[in-house]
């Protein structure tokens, strides 16, 4: 089992388990950490749209992926099967509501996100990132592991300035929103991306109790 990081924060236990979006393995980890954290809350590493349109997915749901998403992928298949929306998050959200316990978004909603990239991305950015899509095309990540491919991935993806802003952007965000959580459940779970969950932990291992 997937090594499930805890911090106390006041009288809250908040417990990150990391998952690799898109492999249907990751439902197991999802169900084995619910059953041995028995949390009042789960947070998930989704915004609120993303969280809203997967509980209205219609039956013949086709996902649209950019060109990061296919790449992502077709390199991921290596390491079992792929589906979408990332199994993961589905499980979470099914098992929450089946035990009745509330489920919380900890990401960027769209309208800040948007205003994060405009501010973080510039012409030359795009321009240069255009380029790199076609470079990450050809390009064969080594790794043993899913773990170690999403993160050889995210490094190649995110090591330009103003991606790698974003990112750390995201991740004080869901600090801050996973702060929040301590005041409302004594026990929340927060499901978080492979890629972000030890940044995540580490930033709120940082912060002092108010």
């Amino acid at each position: 089992m997937r090594r499930i990081e805890r911090i106390a924060h006041g009288g809250s236990t908040i417990h990150i388990l990391p998952v690799i979006r898109g492999l249907t393995s990751e439902v197991e980890p999802v169900r084995k950490a619910f059953a041995e954290v028995k949390p009042d809350l789960m947070a998930i590493s989704l915004c609120k749209e993303e969280l809203d349109g997967l509980r209205r997915l219609p039956s013949d749901y086709e996902p649209e992926l950019s060109r990061y998403d296919e790449i992502y992928v077709t390199g991921l298949a290596r390491y079992g099967e792929v589906a979408a929306p990332p199994p993961c998050y589905v499980a979470a959200v099914e098992i929450a509501d089946s035990e009745k316990i509330p489920v919380i978004p900890i990401d960027v909603d769209e309208e800040s996100y948007t205003e994060l990239y405009c501010a973080s991305i510039s012409g030359s950015a795009l321009f240069r990132d255009s380029t790199r899509t076609w470079l990450l095309r050809k390009r064969a990540f080594s790794a043993d592991t899913a773990e170690e491919y999403v993160t050889k991935f995210d490094r190649a993806v995110n090591n330009m300035r103003g991606f790698r802003r974003i990112e750390d952007e995201r991740v004080d965000w869901m600090v801050r929103e996973l702060l929040k959580t301590t005041g409302k459940a004594k026990d929340p779970l927060a499901v978080v991306e492979y890629e972000r969950a030890a940044e995540v932990a580490a930033g709120l291992s940082h912060e002092e109790p108010s």
